[in-house]
């Protein structure tokens, strides 16, 4: 069940309950004792359980002080009103004492009240907005100066010719409809700043308590001062349902909101027409009543009207004309929110890293991508230099970048930077300059983590000169590392020796036990040879089983040492896949500048001494 259901199925109790007591009233209306015990049994428990609601309020609102205050204010007049209710009741049946004004229990409902009083005047000052409130205090002003007025002709000034006690007692039978009158200053407050204090339904039962509060005080006092027979226990019922509705508003605050709570800036524009005109129809209203009560119409009185009417017309124009100003500055203002917001998204759903820079390159803001590649808190990045993290190699070129999109210059660049646990990462950045009415105030960066990139880039460029399979070089590097071999050799006047290999039986162990294990055979015979090779020198695979070697500044005595050497080497078993395989190679060698002095010729040489070995009776080249 949802809460709106579960608190509409109270409110239908509360008033099943009111109901109850009326039928209580009637059926034992003549029997006093029965009535009294009812009614008082009835209001004990109807206030006790709004007592019960708001004490949990209190307890579920312990971490929100001004919440909960306003609970235990609330708490106190529910409180307050048993307790009087309790005490009037053993007055009345065995003390003897008839009179409602009098005793410790006439304390305790003016406690009661003055609980209640605090607990409204406490969520005014708490959530009223200053400037809003000003103009309330004026307008509810005129009301109250007109609801005095009727209130004093029709209710305080009979009283005070009819009443011959003390003044306490005078005081006593004014306290009600004086404090009726607060409660009407507040009641329009609470009107007109709507949602500004309570949400909706909230406000419709606070208003609601408020009204049925004083239309029964306002029933029961005239009753009192006109002399009217009206049995006084037919108010009471009317009495409770507002202790009881107090209650019920903790149930009603538990629920969603139906639309956002109004802040204080926007809630002006919302004033409807009639909540601005009631002030003024009260003025009207007091003019035709002093006009009526006179002892006729004079030129004053007619000019006196008419002023005031025309008044009332000019600045019913001025309101309508601020309506209009407050109108479209709302919606400028729901534009600018909207605009920003829009900002904001794209700014902290970027998939990419976005960064705001003041003039001097320092961190302003950065979003979530920003705060996930840097990998530092936010807190710790606001404030501090990009530079702080940029690695040294590339600062002089992104201070130059940075100066040139301060002159309004879109500019990308590329540059490393060095994350918390220390690894290197590739940044491609651009800068936007951000122009705020067409002055530079700051620079954006938008940031793509390009590491990845790189590195494939890497890949890319090391395969394009070296074989896949063994990571030795191919056959491009091999000639290019040659025609440089063969220029220096030239200018130094040095020798050096090419070799060509073949692997002997390598298409029968591929073809017998598989791609896989000839492929693992290459590559332990690349490494191989690799660890033979001098780092001056270079080994290639040229394809498939063939591989060659540049051996630098050696002569053919010095390499026929080599050759042997790289024989033996190759010539021992290898461990694949828990076999014992033997591959012996046939090496032919040509040697600069006796067997040619260009690529070509160098490379058929020792291609055709490779081919002599491994089909002659021999399996290496002298």
């Amino acid at each position: 069940m949802s809460i709106r259901k579960e608190n509409n199925y109270w409110l239908l109790a509360l008033i099943s309950f009111t109901l109850l007591y009326y039928a209580w009233i009637f059926i034992w209306q003549q029997n006093d004792f029965m009535l009294a015990t009812g009614g008082s049994l009835l209001t004990f428990f109807g206030v006790s359980l709004s007592s019960i609601w708001l004490w949990r309020a209190i307890v579920q609102s312990a971490s929100q002080k001004d919440r909960q205050m306003y609970w235990i204010l609330l708490f106190s007049c529910t409180s307050f009103y048993a307790a009087a209710e309790i005490i009037w009741f053993f007055v009345h049946h065995f003390l003897y004492e008839t009179s409602a004004f009098s005793g410790l229990h006439y304390f305790f409902y003016i406690c009661s009240d003055v609980f209640y009083f605090l607990a409204c005047v406490q969520r005014i000052w708490k959530r009223g907005n200053r400037s809003l409130l000003i103009k309330f205090i004026f307008n509810v002003g005129v009301l109250m100066t007109v609801s005095l007025s009727f209130t004093w002709y029709y209710l305080i000034a009979p009283l005070i010719e009819q009443e011959t006690g003390s003044f306490f007692s005078l005081a006593s039978i004014l306290y009600f409809p004086v404090a009726d009158l607060f409660l009407i200053l507040c009641g329009f407050t609470f009107y007109f700043g709507g949602n500004q204090f309570f949400k909706k339904r909230t406000l419709y039962v606070v208003l609601a308590a408020m009204l049925i509060h004083f239309m029964t005080d306002a029933v029961y006092f005239t009753e009192l001062i006109q002399g009217l027979q009206f049995p006084d226990h037919l108010v009471d019922p009317l009495l409770l349902l507002p202790m009881m509705l107090v209650g019920y508003i903790v149930l009603v605050d538990r629920e969603p909101a139906t639309m956002p709570f109004q802040t204080n800036e926007n809630m002006e524009h919302q004033v409807s027409i009639f909540q601005l005109a009631l002030p003024y129809l009260f003025v009207v209203l007091l003019f035709v009543f002093t006009a009526a009560r006179s002892n006729g119409i004079d030129a004053i009185s007619i000019g006196s009207g008419i002023s005031i009417l025309l008044v009332i017309i000019r600045q019913f124009i001025v309101i309508a004309d601020n309506h209009r100003l407050v109108r479209q500055y709302h919606q400028k203002t729901v534009q600018l929110e909207l605009s920003e917001e829009r900002y904001k998204s794209l700014f902290d759903h970027h998939p990419d890293s976005v960064f705001s820079f003041d003039l001097k390159g320092k961190i302003e803001s950065l979003n979530p991508a920003g705060i996930q590649l840097m990998g530092s808190s936010q807190a710790a990045l606001i404030g501090s230099p990009i530079t702080d993290y940029i690695e040294q190699e590339h600062l002089a070129d992104v201070e130059k970048n940075f100066l040139t999109a301060k002159k309004g210059i879109v500019k990308s660049h590329q540059f490393t930077i060095k994350n918390p646990e220390g690894n290197s990462l590739w940044i491609d950045m651009t800068h936007i300059p951000i122009l705020v009415k067409n002055k530079l105030v700051g620079i954006f960066g938008i940031g793509k983590n390009i590491t990845e990139n790189k590195a494939n880039e890497e890949k890319i460029r090391f395969y394009a000169y070296h074989d896949y399979l063994t990571g030795l070089a191919n056959r491009r590097q091999f000639e290019a590392k040659l025609e440089q071999a063969i220029e220096q050799a030239v200018q130094k006047q040095t020798s050096f020796t090419v070799l060509f290999l073949d692997l002997n039986k390598f298409k029968q162990i591929n073809d017998q036990y598989g791609h896989e294990v000839g492929d693992e055979l290459l590559s332990a015979i690349a490494k191989r040879i690799q660890d033979f090779t001098e780092e001056k020198d270079i080994a290639s695979r040229l394809g498939g089983d063939e591989f060659s070697l540049l051996l630098t500044e050696v002569d053919k005595a010095t390499a026929h040492k080599k050759i042997s050497a790289l024989m033996d080497l190759l010539s021992h078993p290898y461990s694949i896949n828990h076999l014992e395989l033997t591959c012996i190679p046939s090496i032919g060698a040509a040697y600069y500048p006796s067997d040619g002095t260009t690529l070509s010729e160098l490379l058929s040489k020792a291609d055709l001494e490779m081919y002599r070995v491994k089909h002659g009776d021999t399996s290496n080249s002298h």
